[in-house]
């Protein structure tokens, strides 16, 4: 019988399916442990296992009420399921209930600015810098709201701070770059990217991104594509491969477009914008049976909140003719 320490560093080590059983196997012992429960949420969470996650952390609060940890575990849960203002909400009890550290409130600052409550993220971001001035990611929020704001200036001193403290943290270098490029003239920046690419740049994998997004703004969408298949190719990124598929849309390759989202929908089937494009555009081009075919795929992978929107577009599709040897009836993946 694994101990509770065993199973915490199993979880610890990213062993994450043993650190499971090893939990399950501790609850079976004392099944009102909230401090178990709580551990087993945040490990099935990272398992991607929404609606475990969800079941273990109402039984972790049932049993011992809710604490900063769980505030926090449902504040990202609720960023999974794209609620930005729900998940603002727990973070912020989260530190109201005495977090240490600075996790939550980064968390707070970029759902404050998801939901563009500029100065509510300007707040917990600085008060995260109040904790702990090294914090590269507490600076990078500082640069994102001065970048969107238009402040170039003042985006690039607070990028530069994150890379200063954290020059490791690929993703504050890449915005330092992104707002660099900013500020030369439009036909410079790729040429400049390019060069950044092939030395000291050529291990980032969010400089292609940023590349993708220079190609975009300048209108060519299909090599957009091209940048994010290539940043897929090297790192099996999700995100990637779907602003691909995003890519692939906008430039009118809707075959191509309709093949990378039907696959990344399989692979992400809580993600709402992704689930609502391939839809409409599967409708648009009437390919009805592949809507189906995917959706099929999907469904018993989506967590409850999002399952009940995969049935109720696989019941409005037009029923196939009998012998055609298609998908099975609306919900029967759930049956396998």
């Amino acid at each position: 019988m694994p101990s509770l320490d065993q199973a915490l560093e199993l979880k610890r080590s990213g062993r994450l399916d043993e650190a499971v059983i090893a939990l399950e196997a501790v609850l079976g012992q004392a099944p009102g442990d909230g401090f178990a429960l709580g551990h087993l949420a945040d490990a099935q969470l990272r398992r991607g296992r929404v609606d475990e996650a969800s079941a273990a952390l109402e039984r972790a609060e049932a049993a011992a009420g809710t604490t900063a940890f769980t505030a926090r575990l449902r504040g990202d849960l609720l960023v999974k399921a794209g609620d930005y203002p729900g998940a603002a909400k727990a973070y912020a009890d989260a530190v109201a209930l005495g977090e240490n550290g600075c996790w939550s409130l980064i968390r707070l600052a970029r759902c404050r600015l998801r939901t563009k409550d500029h100065e509510g993220a300007r707040g917990a971001a600085s008060e995260a810098l109040e904790r702990d001035p090294r914090s590269a990611q507490a600076w990078t929020v500082l640069g994102d709201l001065a970048f969107k704001e238009g402040k170039l200036d003042e985006a690039e001193t607070m990028y530069g701070r994150a890379h200063e403290q954290d020059p490791a943290d690929k993703w504050a270098y890449a915005k330092l770059v992104e707002v660099r490029l900013k500020q030369l003239p439009p036909e410079r920046r790729e040429r400049e990217m390019q060069v950044l690419l092939k030395t000291t740049g050529r291990d980032n994998e969010h400089l292609v991104g940023v590349l993708a997004k220079l190609r975009r703004e300048s209108g060519d969408d299909e090599a957009a594509a091209r940048a994010w298949s290539e940043r897929a190719g090297r790192t099996g990124d999700l995100f990637a491969r779907e602003q691909a598929g995003f890519a692939l849309r906008r430039a009118g390759r809707l075959a191509e477009a309709a093949q990378v989202l039907g696959s990344c929908l399989v692979d992400d089937p809580d993600n709402i914008i992704l689930f609502r494009t391939y839809v409409r555009m599967q409708h648009e081009r009437g390919a009805l049976e592949e809507l189906r075919a995917t959706l099929d795929k999907a469904v018993g992978r989506a967590s409850g909140r999002r399952r009940g929107a995969y049935l109720g577009q696989l019941r409005k599709l037009p029923q196939p003719e009998e012998g055609e040897g298609v998908a099975p009836e609306p919900g029967r993946a759930l049956e396998r």
